[in-house]
């Protein structure tokens, strides 16, 4: 799991950077015409799909979703009676946390897009002020890239994690 969690969320995060650090003339991002917008558009029409899917998974009636996974089947550690217990995942299981993981993320992603389209103005006059403060652009530089970098790797893992999910409902599901 780790692979579609963290390494290919990852890898495009660094390919997107890379590829918006090399652009000869960068989008706007922030306001009414910039990707914030474009991206809020887009990741606000998501939670009630992943919601939607959930609740499907959750009182679907077939008994196959509740029995363990093929080999090898993923694990997680969960409290019983006071102590950590490794459960191997059913298909109800793993699906449940997939959409519980898209809603979360996707609902983060709405507010943190939100918020930066709300204080757009705020921001221009924080980046004014860091160039004030410090009499150097790089601070500005850094504190823009860290943002845009865990925004990526969010976005990122949510288009990865759906398409994995996709995949799991078309293909894996069906299977014995």
């Amino acid at each position: 799991m780790r692979t579609y969690t963290t390494w290919l969320p990852l890898a495009l995060t660094i390919f997107a950077v890379l590829f918006y650090a090399l652009l000869p003339a960068k989008p706007t991002l922030v306001g009414t015409e910039g990707l914030v917008e474009s991206l809020l558009t887009l990741v606000s029409t998501l939670p009630g799909f992943y919601f939607a899917g959930l609740a499907a998974v959750a009182t679907f009636g077939s008994t196959t979703m509740d029995h363990e996974m093929p080999a090898p089947a993923p694990e997680v550690e969960m409290r019983v009676r006071g102590q950590q217990v490794p459960v191997k995942l059913t298909r109800r299981l793993f699906l449940s946390y997939l959409f519980s993981y898209l809603v979360i993320l996707s609902f983060g992603l709405c507010f943190a897009l939100m918020a930066i389209n709300a204080f757009a103005s705020s921001i221009d006059v924080f980046q004014a002020a860091i160039g004030c403060w410090t009499g150097v652009a790089w601070p500005w530089l850094i504190l823009k890239g860290a943002v845009g970098f865990v925004l990526t790797f969010l976005f990122a893992s949510m288009v990865v994690s759906t398409l994995h999910g996709v995949f799991f409902l078309t293909e894996k599901i069906h299977q014995p």
